[in-house]
């Protein structure tokens, strides 16, 4: 694929400024997803870093450090202080292998589990996000927003 500008028309023009909106518009999803999934995870006593880490390890139970740092894009260092302060808490459980005594599996603890609903907490957030976003707005609108997203999906899935 050859990403080097051709020559310059009003329609490429137009196209780098269409692309750079819907780049602006992702953006801003992104960082209010960002302040609204800070906001739950201190409403469940935790930090948004450390929550992530708990969805993580409820989808993947049993990864070591190296997958779950490459899993979230944090370094390991800073996943494994977040490993550290959940491991305090009870949340999560570190276990060595005897296969392999050189790594670590880390799982979500059997208490974490039996009194919290990991699954349930996660579809509550995103679905109270999107909820909430919407409650309000015009039936119409929301369809237009719907078929707008099918749309991009759809270029997405086409190139």
């Amino acid at each position: 694929m050859n990403l080097q500008e051709g020559p310059s028309s009003p329609n490429n023009e137009l196209h780098q400024k269409q692309a750079d909106e819907i780049i602006g518009v992702f953006r801003n999803i992104r960082k209010e997803l960002s302040c609204k999934f800070e906001k739950i995870a201190k409403d469940c006593g935790f930090t948004a870093p450390q929550l992530n880490v708990i969805f993580h390890l409820y989808m993947m139970p049993s990864i070591t450090l190296n997958e779950l740092s490459d899993q979230i894009g944090l370094t390991k260092s800073t996943v494994s202080g977040i490993v550290d302060r959940l491991a305090k808490q009870g949340v999560v459980t570190r276990e060595i292998p005897k296969e392999n005594r050189r790594i670590v599996r880390l799982s979500i603890s059997a208490e974490f589990r039996k009194n919290n609903d990991i699954c349930k907490m996660k579809k509550e957030f995103i679905s109270n996000l999107i909820l909430n976003s919407i409650k309000n707005t015009d039936p119409e609108e929301v369809e237009k927003i719907i078929y707008g997203l099918k749309q991009f999906s759809i270029l997405l899935n086409n190139n």
